[in-house]
């Protein structure tokens, strides 16, 4: 499937298979600088273009991990010990909490839908 990635300060919009032009316009300009690290020739346009492998939810958490992961960021939203969501980040479909959608992480995705992954900050010192 086709991701259209746009990185803002403390999350990552996806639209999955586009029918339409995706842009930045309405976006905070404030983006935090290392969720383009995957991506640096990215950063300019503000919109990062990428193939997964699958068609859930999961295929495209566990691929971004391992894009990130590539470039030795520590970004691995689904836990492998638990394989769910680790409890650092907050996934929407549509506006929907993961949780909620029938199938949870093994969800399908298909044109248009709107994936919002939060990295949940934490301060444990």
């Amino acid at each position: 499937m086709k991701a259209v990635i746009m990185p803002g300060f403390s999350e990552l919009i996806i639209i999955v298979n586009p029918t339409r032009e995706v842009t930045r316009e309405g976006m905070l300009s404030i983006v935090m600088p290392w969720l383009y690290a995957p991506w640096p020739h990215a950063r300019e346009k503000g919109i990062v273009e990428t193939e997964i492998d699958g068609d859930t939810l999961r295929a495209l958490l566990v691929e971004l991990s391992a894009q990130y992961k590539a470039v030795n960021v520590d970004f691995q939203p689904v836990n492998p010990t638990t394989n769910d969501l680790d409890f650092d980040y907050d996934v929407l479909v549509n506006s929907k909490k993961y949780e909620a959608l029938a199938h949870g992480l093994d969800t399908k995705l298909k044109a248009d839908d709107e994936v919002k992954l939060k990295i949940l900050w934490r301060w444990d010192g």
